[in-house]
């Protein structure tokens, strides 16, 4: 009884031990950033139907308004307080004009709770090609985000873009 004893509470030590990691408030934001990134990519081959739906694909990741200071060439479309509505149709728009929005390889460098509000400093290589082959961003972008729990879900609050060079 007590060899098949031992294996069961090491498992369940590791288990506790893991669940704990994995539900710190850091691993759920950090994985909820990476989501989010991850949810607004348009692949090349995606289709019409598909573009119609990136709007509400990033919806659940927004705030009711969410502030945005983006790149010089993107502040021509979106700049300052935005409804999420707004995003959601402006990113749907977006989706179906572009021939892809690629995010490779985000980083999160720094990451920082307070209460409810966290601040992220995150890193992604993207590239948004648009129809006609221009690319208005072709590099690293740096982001500043704010996320705020609000009904018990961390959602986007503000985020600040600069574009560097790969």
């Amino acid at each position: 009884m007590r060899r098949l004893l031992l294996p069961l509470v090491l498992f369940l030590v590791l288990a506790g031990g893991f669940g704990w990691w994995w539900y710190q408030p850091e691993r759920v934001l950090a994985r909820r950033i990476t989501s989010f990134i991850e949810s607004a990519a348009v692949e090349e081959t995606t289709s019409e139907i598909a573009r119609t739906t990136r709007g509400s694909s990033i919806e659940g990741y927004l705030a009711p308004n969410v502030t945005i200071h983006g790149t010089d060439e993107t502040n021509k479309y979106v700049e300052g307080p935005q409804s999420r509505d707004s995003l959601v149709a402006s990113y749907t728009a977006a989706a179906r004009g572009s021939r892809r929005i690629s995010f490779e390889a985000p980083v999160i460098e720094e990451l920082t709770l307070n209460g409810d509000v966290a601040k992220a400093k995150v890193s992604v290589d993207t590239i948004i090609e648009l129809q006609n082959g221009e690319r208005p961003v072709d590099g690293m972008l740096r982001l500043d985000m704010e996320w705020k729990k609000i009904e018990k879900k961390w959602v986007l609050s503000s985020v600040s873009a600069k574009e560097t060079a790969r």
